[in-house]
């Protein structure tokens, strides 16, 4: 059998459960080919262990609406070309977007009839509702398009021949739209070992060696959706009576500046670190006193899985998905409203004052977090998709 997966990019948690998947595949006999829709990134270590394809697909958040779905419309000719000279058995779409794009490819005349698979790893309604504008006209203009592009986005996961949702809530998600599809699995994402030894950053180093401090640690990258300000904000608020915390921060992205500039505003840019995109998040995990991710919206932020599986506890806003998942199957953490400066801020004191405990919850990752239950259940479905499409 041939199987072929459908990413993005290389960058964030779904192409790292998608290699995941591909690695185990290849082991189990299977053919398998990857089509990535824009240019791997050289910084991340998701290689995609088999076939690749690139498609250089340039979704600029500058392009104006029709502009953007004449775009998409000519990636899904470019796409529908690919999978013709691939010929798979069967398609993973790893997004809800990337599935609308397999959809849109198989209207072209002569397309190949290939039943797919949509895995959703993200909280796409949330997704779907971020992009606003000031501007009227503008703003009548996004939301017919975002209406019509949830439309065809909806029906494109209606016809696939199964669902994957990385989590509960996020099926529920879906379902409390009236969204019924008759072959449905839940399967949480695998929580992945770092495999790179990249030394810490010094400063970093030096706070974790210090007995003194007390790190705490953010892993994710400077995007609205993950409410650094309101972090940083927090933050702020508990370093005025306690000089001994600590804030390192992993990652990058477009909102870098505009963070730091905050940081020195609030006067706790000495007791911060930036400390740039590392591929061993885990190492900094394990020296920490508490992982924080204070977001908007997530999918299974795995970060959270991979602080537990490093020994340490989590503090998350309780999104609509995620958080709240992690936190009932684990039995460990701290959720909170999101946006919340003085809950959040609560949470950090109470970790300060309180002595750390290791966690150990290797049983309930091995359980339900696992890279062969994940394999497992993806594999049963796609079994149950081509047997009954032959």
């Amino acid at each position: 059998m041939h199987i072929c997966h459908i990413v993005l990019n290389n960058l964030g948690g779904a192409p790292k459960v998608a290699d995941s998947l591909i690695s185990s595949q290849v082991k189990a006999g299977y053919k398998v080919s990857t089509v990535v829709l824009t240019i791997l990134d050289p910084r991340w270590k998701v290689s995609f262990k088999a076939a690749q394809i690139v498609i250089v697909m340039k979704i600029a958040g500058t392009l104006f609406y029709i502009g953007r779905a004449i775009h998409q419309i000519w990636v899904a000719i470019q796409l529908n070309r690919i999978i013709a000279e691939q010929k798979p058995d069967i398609i993973i779409c790893h997004s809800a977007f990337i599935t609308k794009l397999f959809y849109l490819s198989q209207f072209i005349p002569g397309s190949l009839s290939i039943p797919y698979i949509s895995y959703i790893h993200s909280d796409y309604i949330s997704e779907s509702q971020t992009e606003r504008t000031t501007n009227p006209i503008s703003e009548l203009i996004n939301n017919i398009s975002i209406s019509i592009t949830s439309r065809i986005d909806l029906q494109a996961l209606q016809q696939s021949n199964g669902l994957v949702f990385v989590c509960k809530a996020l099926y529920q998600r879906f379902a409390n739209i009236g969204f019924k599809h008759r072959r449905i699995v839940i399967s949480y994402n695998p929580a992945i070992d770092d495999i790179n030894n990249q030394p810490l950053h010094p400063i970093a180093k030096s706070w974790f060696d210090n007995s003194q401090l007390i790190a705490f640690v953010c892993a994710s990258r400077f995007h609205h959706q993950k409410d650094h300000k309101t972090l940083l904000k927090a933050f702020a608020k508990v370093s005025e009576n306690h000089l001994n915390i600590r804030l390192i921060l992993l990652g990058d992205g477009e909102l870098e500046t505009e963070l730091k500039a905050l940081a020195t505003s609030l006067a706790i840019n000495n007791i911060v670190l930036f400390a740039g995109f590392v591929s061993n998040p885990r190492a900094y995990f394990s020296q920490s006193r508490v992982v924080i991710l204070a977001s908007h919206f997530e999918g299974l932020p795995l970060v959270l899985v991979e602080a537990v599986a490093s020994g340490v506890t989590f503090i998350a806003s309780d999104c609509p998905v995620g958080p709240r998942d992690i936190f009932e199957v684990l039995k460990c953490g701290t959720i909170l409203p999101p946006s919340d400066v003085d809950a959040l801020a609560e949470a950090i004191i109470d970790h300060v004052k309180t002595p750390q405990q290791k966690i150990d919850r290797s049983e309930q990752i091995t359980q339900f977090f696992s890279e062969t239950s994940c394999a497992n259940q993806l594999e049963s479905l796609i079994e149950q998709v081509v047997s009954q499409s032959v």
